[in-house]
C-alpha cells in the first residue's frame, strides 16, 4: 500500500502553503481550512495531513478548534502535525479521533519525552525529520541544527518510533520535485516506513516515490492545490 495524502496547513485559521516553509512567502488557497478538507475527501482521500503552522513556530497550537472540528467531520484517517509537544496535546488529538500524531521539535530536544509517548501511545506517534541542507530544522523550521538527519532518524528508531515524516525543507513548497538522492538515503539508513513529503509536483514524481523500498506515501501540497497534479490521478497510481 502506498497513501497519498493531502496536505492541509492551517495559518492564522486560514488554509495556506508556504514556500520552503518561510512564513514570509505564504499563499492563502481558502479562508476556510474545513472548506478545503472536504474538497479532497470528495475527491477520494482516505488520509489527510493536518498541520497547526502557529504551532509549529511558536510551541502553542492555535488551530486546535479548527482541527477538531475537520478530524469530526470527516470520517477518514487524519495525521496532525505542528507544536505537538505535551502528552496533553497527543490525547486531546486522539481523542477527536486523529490516526497519528506526528511530533517534531520535541523529539530533537527531548528523548525521554518521546521513549515515554512511544511506549504509551505506540505506532500512533510519528516522528517528524525536517532537513534543511541534511541538517535537522526545528521551530517551523526557522532554526537549523547542527544534527545530521540520518544520524536523527536513526536514533530516534533505536528508541521506538514506529515510523517518520522525512520532509526536505527546500523542496517544501518549491514544485521542484522531492529530494529522491536523501530520501533513499533515508530509507537505506532506517528500517521503519518513511512517509515523504516536500517537493512533489507531478505524477511522474510520485511514480519514483512509490518505487523506492520503505516509502509507504507521499504528502501532496500545493502541486494539488494549484492543480499539477489531481488527486484522482493520483490515487489511481
Amino acid at each position: 500500500m502506498f497513501d497519498i495524502i493531502p496536505a492541509v496547513d492551517i495559518l492564522g485559521g486560514k488554509c495556506v502553503r508556504l514556500f520552503q516553509g518561510r512564513f514570509d512567502a505564504e499563499t492563502v488557497y481558502s479562508e476556510d481550512p474545513l472548506e478545503a478538507a472536504e474538497k479532497w475527501v470528495e475527491l477520494g482521500a482516505k488520509w489527510m495531513h493536518l498541520v497547526d503552522l502557529d504551532g509549529a513556530k511558536t510551541g502553542i497550537q492555535e488551530n486546535l478548534e479548527i482541527i477538531r472540528e475537520i478530524i469530526e467531520e470527516f470520517k477518514i484517517n487524519f495525521e496532525v502535525s505542528g507544536g505537538v509537544r505535551t502528552v496533553e496535546t497527543i490525547e486531546f488529538l486522539l481523542a477527536c479521533g486523529a490516526k497519528r500524531v506526528i511530533v517534531g521539535t520535541r523529539s530533537v530536544i527531548d528523548k525521554e519525552f518521546i521513549k515515554s509517548i512511544v511506549l504509551r501511545f505506540g505506532d500512533k506517534i510519528a516522528v517528524g525529520v525536517d532537513a534543511s541542507g541534511g541538517k535537522v530544522a526545528t521551530d517551523g523550521w526557522v532554526k537549523v541544527t547542527d544534527i545530521d538527519a540520518k544520524v536523527f532518524a536513526k536514533e530516534i528508531e533505536s528508541i521506538g518510533v514506529k515510523r517518520i515524516i522525512f520532509t526536505d525543507t527546500k523542496r517544501d513548497g518549491a514544485m521542484a520535485g522531492p529530494n529522491i538522492k536523501a530520501i533513499k538515503e533515508m530509507v537505506q539508513t532506517i528500517s521503519i516506513p518513511v512517509i515523504a513529503s516536500g517537493g512533489v509536483s507531478s505524477i511522474s514524481d510520485i511514480k519514483k516515490l512509490k518505487e523506492i523500498a520503505g516509502v509507504e506515501g507521499c504528502i501532496i501540497g500545493k502541486a494539488l492545490y494549484e492543480g499539477k497534479i489531481t488527486l484522482e490521478e493520483a490515487l489511481k497510481i
